[in-house]
């Protein structure tokens, strides 16, 4: 009876048989061009089955390639964006600086600019009066420093007002447009004496009580006459805007727009009148006078 399961070689058997017929080929294929035709169909034919085998490997190294670069690109834009940021911010500060290197420096020159050498203290704004009706600004600067109140209060291009209240570190400067302040002023072309008052909201100051035949003209610059004993003289003020001559014996209406820039005011100077002049000693009373015999 034949047997129902048909015994093969064992698996040991096979793979020393693969081996055996391996090396001949080997041996063959070194000792001439024999197999060189057989060899090269084989390639033929099997190239497609290895490119097929091979696609799922390149596919898979081609995706995690394009995955790596994305996120190397996504880190690298998120780094020059902040470096972009930083750079914009620096850049900001910069020119901030610039600024307010221009303001101080252009303070400076306005203070070497006066008629007479003053001593001066840079402070800078650190609050805004909102209302319209009152112009104040309040600076970093007070009693410690040697604010007083009354102190005559400049920028670069004018006198924008003084001290009003003084704290320790901070003090309260009432500006010259604010209707409660006057200033003493004089016309630079003419000599005219006039107090310019403040205007209130409107930002402009008053010469008032002046008669119409009065010597002014529109652009004429006003400095300060120094008669009040609290601004230096020939400080900048304000420039004529506009006159208005009424009627015969009345009053001109006599208008001025400040040399100051009072609605951006960042720094400004605080000024100490000048020393008096004492003028030479007076001889001592008890020295003989020159020519006198001497005892």
């Amino acid at each position: 009876m034949p047997s129902l399961f048909r015994r093969r070689p064992s698996l040991g058997l096979r793979l020393l048989l693969a081996a055996v017929l391996a090396l001949v080929l080997l041996v063959v294929d070194q000792r001439g061009p024999r197999l060189v035709p057989l060899r090269g169909a084989l390639l033929t034919v099997l190239h497609p089955l290895q490119q097929a085998v091979d696609l799922p490997f390149r596919v898979w190294d081609w995706a995690a390639d394009t995955l790596r670069a994305r996120r190397a690109l996504r880190s690298e834009l998120e780094a020059l964006r902040a470096e972009n940021l930083h750079l914009h911010l620096q850049v900001q500060t910069l020119d901030a600086l610039q600024a307010e290197n221009r303001r101080l420096q252009a303070l400076l020159d306005s203070l070497a600019q006066t008629p007479q050498p003053l001593r001066a203290l840079i402070a800078s704004t650190v609050k805004v009066g909102l209302d319209p009706y009152v112009g104040q600004i309040q600076i970093d600067k007070g009693a410690l420093q040697g604010v007083f109140v009354g102190q005559p209060v400049l920028d670069a291009e004018g006198v924008v007002g003084q001290v009003l209240h003084v704290a320790a570190q901070t003090s309260q400067v009432l500006l010259i447009t604010d209707a409660r302040h006057a200033i003493p002023v004089k016309a630079v072309r003419s000599g005219v004496r006039a107090i310019a008052v403040g205007r209130g909201p409107a930002g402009a100051l008053d010469l008032p009580f002046l008669p119409n035949h009065v010597d002014l003209e529109v652009g004429d610059v006003l400095v300060t006459s120094g008669l009040d004993d609290l601004f230096p003289a020939d400080l900048p003020v304000a420039t004529v805007s506009s006159i208005s001559r009424i009627g015969e014996g009345e009053f001109a209406e006599v208008q001025a727009t400040p040399r100051g820039r009072l609605d951006r005011i960042q720094e400004v100077l605080l000024v100490w009148p000048p020393e008096p002049d004492m003028g030479p000693p007076a001889p001592d009373s008890a020295a003989p006078p020159p020519g006198a015999p001497t005892p």
